[in-house]
Order: C-alpha cells, then sequence, then structure tokens
C-alpha cells in the first residue's frame, strides 16, 4: 500500500500468523514494538470482528445464554503474558485466545465457550475450571448425585468419543468423601473442566466464513453447558 503501511483488515490473514511466529522466534519487548503495528492491523483488529460475529452466532447455534464483547477481561485476552509465578519469563502470547459466556459473573468463572488460535490449528471447546467454595462443593454434589452424575459422565463421554479431550485433573484422586471408585471419580478429580477439540486451519480461516466453521463445531458442547449452567 501506499506508504508501506499495511492494510487494516478485518479477518485474520497470512500476517496474523506471521506475527505470532516473528514473536514465537524472538520474544521481546525489542520485537513487539518493532512490529506493534502489523499486530494492531492484523491481530488485535480482527479478533475484535471475529468477537462481534461469534457473539451474534453462539446464542442461535450453540446456547441462548452465550454472550461476548470484544474487550479484553471479557472475550478477549491480553498478548502479554503473566510472568510473576512462572519459570517462563517470556513476555507475550503466541496463541490468541477468545472466551464466550454465561451469566452475569465474571467471564472467566462462568460456563463458557473457548477458542484458542495458533498459527497451524484451532482448539474449540466448551466448560467451566477453576471453581471454589460453594461453587465447588455445589459442583461435587451434582457429581455425586446419581442421576445428574450419570448425565454428565454420558455428556462426557459422547464428546470424548467424537474427539473432544479432557482438561487435565487438579489432583490424583477424588477428595474426601468421594472414593476412587466412585462412578464420577474422573470428574471429582478436577474442579471444574473443559473439553476441547484441535483441528488444523480450515481453508475459511482467514475468511468472514471462519466464525460461522467454529459456531457449527462447537454446537455439539450445548448439552455440556445446559448442564453446567443448573448449578
Amino acid at each position: 500500500t501506499e506508504g508501506g503501511e499495511a492494510a487494516v483488515t478485518e479477518t485474520f490473514s497470512a500476517e496474523t500468523w506471521a506475527f505470532l511466529d516473528r514473536v514465537a522466534a524472538a520474544n521481546s519487548k525489542v520485537t513487539f514494538d518493532a512490529i506493534r503495528s502489523i499486530y494492531d492491523d492484523h491481530v488485535a483488529a480482527p479478533s475484535v470482528g471475529f468477537v462481534e460475529r461469534m457473539a451474534t452466532l453462539l446464542p442461535v447455534q450453540v446456547h441462548s445464554g452465550l454472550k461476548g464483547e470484544a474487550r479484553v477481561g471479557r472475550s478477549m485476552f491480553r498478548i502479554n503474558r503473566d510472568t510473576r509465578f512462572s519459570k517462563d519469563k517470556t513476555p507475550y502470547k503466541t496463541h490468541l485466545d477468545f472466551l464466550f459466556w454465561i451469566g452475569d459473573g465474571p467471564p472467566r468463572e462462568q460456563p463458557a465457550c473457548i477458542v484458542r488460535l495458533t498459527t497451524t490449528e484451532v482448539l474449540l471447546g466448551a466448560g467451566q475450571i477453576g471453581l471454589r467454595g460453594p461453587s465447588l462443593e455445589q459442583y461435587r454434589q451434582r457429581l455425586h448425585d446419581p442421576l445428574e452424575g450419570a448425565e454428565i459422565q454420558t455428556i462426557v463421554s459422547t464428546a470424548k468419543a467424537r474427539g473432544s479431550a479432557l482438561s487435565e485433573p487438579d489432583r490424583g484422586k477424588p477428595p474426601r468423601p468421594y472414593g476412587a471408585d466412585h462412578p464420577s471419580a474422573e470428574l471429582l478429580r478436577r474442579d471444574g473442566f473443559h473439553l476441547t477439540t484441535r483441528h488444523p486451519h480450515p481453508t475459511s480461516v482467514t475468511t468472514a466464513r471462519f466464525p460461522a466453521w467454529c459456531a457449527t463445531r462447537l454446537a455439539p458442547y450445548g448439552d455440556l453447558l445446559d448442564w453446567l449452567v443448573r448449578s
């Protein structure tokens, strides 16, 4: 373009993945500052468009309660990493995360759909993690209930049969008083969980059709979200 300036795009592009690859190769503030305009035009701008489109599709195709908001702290995440408690001190993420949630509380604590974009893959999933206090206790009681426990076990096993992966457990065995032979032992080892699928970039990833591609593949998680919001 004139003046050598990159054209602003409303969809992800080859420049999006090139930016992430360049940050991964030399993850420093110097690198980021040098390509900040590429971040603004080819990462931040299309991310806003993606969230806005997903916010219209997900309530129709996945769960009526899902919502999105194109702001950091809502559906979007900072590109900066929190390195305070990490051995890895590299300052920037090399992927893009998005969250679409149900409920009026803090989005990160609610039942939600998640999307992660790497330079080669799309991760799609749903769930609720990091439960604490009364919310965690209620989750465990529901898992212990014969009917509710059996329902979520069926939902999880069906999703795994379709290719979904269950997030890692928080502990090696269920907390007391639940035994290792409990029917819901697998989920009791987790303080909430996500189920996710991994996909190579579809041909639509750099087009306006990409949000619809994502929504279609998130639709099977509607039953999981239904179970979670009844808590």
